[in-house]
């Protein structure tokens, strides 16, 4: 009798589980330009961990086709500019020089966003 009522209980345990993420949704990790210019100034100050880095390079940004090019271009710029110190992410010279250009283009794209929300 016990095992009966456990598998019953169990079961409906799991069917409301089930509902509930039915209902509520798969969480979704969504990057937007905020959080990319946040990362790349953090790169640029040499306080981004390798983990930072390493989640923003292999989630692809299917939202914005402008950010994924950037999250490409800091790939291929890290196969060969890019130094990992005491868990830090630090670039060479002209690795620093090509991520302030994909910050200054982020920035422009929010600017360009926030007139766009004014309107």
């Amino acid at each position: 009798m016990t095992f009966i009522v456990t598998v019953v209980l169990t079961f409906l345990l799991i069917c409301a589980a089930l509902l509930v993420f039915h209902y509520a949704g798969v969480p979704v990790y969504r990057v937007d330009a905020t959080n990319v210019q946040v990362l790349l100034q953090s790169v640029l100050n040499e306080t981004a961990t390798e983990d930072d880095w390493d989640v923003f390079i292999a989630v692809p940004i299917h939202s914005d086709p402008e950010l994924d090019k950037i999250r490409l271009h800091c790939a291929a710029l890290a196969a060969h500019d890019m130094a990992v110190r005491q868990q830090r992410i630090q670039f060479s010279a002209s690795g620093r020089k090509q991520i302030e250009a994909m910050l200054n283009e982020i920035k422009t794209k929010l600017l360009t966003q926030t007139e766009q929300n004014h309107d």
